[in-house]
């Protein structure tokens, strides 16, 4: 995944916590929010409840790689996404990891696009009802 698309700020990371829109798994936490650009970028966290400092890094590679397959397909443009290790995430067959992920990253999509719709709806009602006064 090129660089362009790593969230590297602490800000960026605080503001997609508080934004509220999260899946959770056994393996790991993905949170998301909107963005100001056009693209989606992604960011990667593991605290030291994970491990040590090679598991850690195992761990992250690990999310890096399988970021790398998910948001090829599963992404929208526009939106934050951060993937934070749990410590199943370090002993996971790649394949369990990856299908938890995918189902995830699917659902925080879901949340997000109905929120949009959600919001699209209520500018057009608040509009519309100021246009009737």
């Amino acid at each position: 995944m090129k660089k362009d698309f790593r969230i590297r700020k602490r800000a960026d990371f605080v503001r997609v916590s508080r934004s509220g829109f999260y899946a959770k798994t056994d393996a790991l936490v993905i949170q998301g929010d909107f963005n100001n650009e056009r693209k989606f970028r992604v960011g990667f966290t593991v605290t030291k409840k994970v491990g040590n400092a090679v598991i850690r890094n195992r761990c992250k590679r690990r999310m890096r790689a399988a970021a790398e397959e998910i948001f090829k397909k599963d992404s929208l443009d526009g939106v934050d996404y951060v993937l934070i290790a749990r410590r199943h995430v370090f002993h996971m067959e790649w394949s369990d990891l990856l299908c938890e992920a995918i189902s995830a990253v699917r659902f925080l999509n879901s949340r997000i696009l109905k929120y949009k719709v959600m919001d699209q709806e209520r500018i057009r009602s608040s509009s519309a009802s100021k246009a009737r006064c």
